[in-house]
């Protein structure tokens, strides 16, 4: 058997609370458990990416951060991989070597960038839109966890299709061993959203979806149930609850462990997904995998996930989510949906994310030696 390719994966955002996190924690432990790589990691060393609430990192500290992050990136990862003689550097996000003489893999989740600027703070917007276009262009192969995020880096960067590799996620390990932990909500129907609060993730349509609902079925008694840690520019989605009168109707729990998670999924009404953008969507891959309804928006990358096992909507029309949330307030689970989400669910797994990201390591490795 030839020797294992050496490979310096940057690990930097494993502790990373959001799907990222769950992304680059998935994907090293596949590849380390196969036997035709060698993985090395290097960490930026840095709390910042322990959470992604923007309310508790000031300015200067987001600064410093970011210039401790440019050195990194600059001169410590490639330097790393030099030394180690590695055979190319993978990085599982779009932070990438600046200057190395060792090629490099870059990950893309998606362009929010470049495509939903508006929806980020302009510090962020900016050093990921600068990342992005300075590191896809050079990268000698691009994963992206989607079919849609391939295309639109494929037609905006003018990159070669066959540089670009779809490596899509799996479930959040930690969820699937997680024994079920209640959550402290109210013994009543819920339905669920999950994920960082943040204006892409369109809280709002819900919130005012909910507020029709209720003016429709006073006597319900739905609840909308959020869990995710806060992002930035979520003051609006406070406002709303505040101004449609929903603050009993609304459970904002946080971030929550796996086991909470769990128990959510399995005893929601249904996981609400209306974002307006998103590269991949892994609580809809989670919800299916755990046999919770998905009602989602309808936008390319979710429709790939859930093909025809899940109820999807235009995101932002009103109208349309309060009416599921009507049916939802007196309907049962469809155990047949149920199954079918099961097995759409059962197509995505970390050993085959870990098999397309060695498809592209191998392709830039081969190509470096000859």
């Amino acid at each position: 058997m030839s020797k294992p390719l050496r490979v310096l994966c940057d690990a930097s955002l494993e502790s990373n609370p959001a799907g990222t996190g769950t992304y680059v924690r998935g994907l090293l432990g596949a590849l380390k458990r196969r036997d035709d790589v060698e993985i090395v990691e290097a960490t930026f060393d840095s709390t910042s990416a322990a959470t992604v609430d923007l309310a508790k990192k000031t300015p200067v500290s987001r600064l410093k951060s970011g210039l401790r992050h440019l050195t990194y990136y600059l001169r410590a990862l490639p330097l790393r991989a030099t030394e180690l003689e590695c055979d190319l550097i993978f990085c599982p996000s779009l932070l990438v070597p600046v200057s190395a003489r060792v090629p490099y893999v870059v990950t893309v989740y998606d362009l929010t960038p470049l495509r939903y600027s508006g929806t980020q703070d302009w510090l962020s917007r900016t050093y990921l839109a600068s990342m992005m276009r300075w590191g896809i262009p050079r990268a000698r192969a691009i994963c992206t966890i989607s079919q849609a995020v391939g295309d639109e880096v494929a037609q905006r960067f003018r990159v070669p299709r066959e540089r670009i590799v779809v490596t899509y996620p799996g479930p959040n390990p930690e969820l699937q061993r997680a024994e079920p932990l209640p959550a402290p909500v109210p013994d009543r129907r819920f339905v669920l959203m999950v994920g960082t609060v943040e204006p892409r993730k369109n809280h709002l349509t819900v919130l005012r979806a909910l507020g029709e609902h209720v003016r429709r079925q006073p006597s319900s008694d739905l609840v909308l149930v959020t869990a995710g840690s806060a992002g930035w520019r979520y003051q609006p989605v406070l406002s709303a609850i505040e101004t449609l009168g929903l603050r009993d109707r609304v459970v904002r729990l946080g971030a929550v462990d796996p086991g909470v998670l769990k128990w959510l999924y399995q005893h929601a009404s249904a996981l609400l997904f209306p974002s307006l953008y998103e590269g991949f969507g892994l609580p809809v891959l989670e919800a299916l995998g755990l046999r919770c309804p998905v009602i989602a928006a309808r936008i390319p990358s979710v429709v790939e996930i859930t093909g025809d096992a899940a109820t999807l909507l235009e995101p932002t029309d009103v109208i349309a989510w309060s009416g599921i949330l009507d049916r939802l307030a007196d309907g049962q689970r469809d155990p047949a949906a149920l199954a079918a989400g099961l097995e759409r669910a059962g197509r995505f797994t970390w050993e085959a994310c870990a098999a397309s990201a060695m498809q592209a390591i191998r392709g830039v490795a081969e190509s470096r030696r000859r």
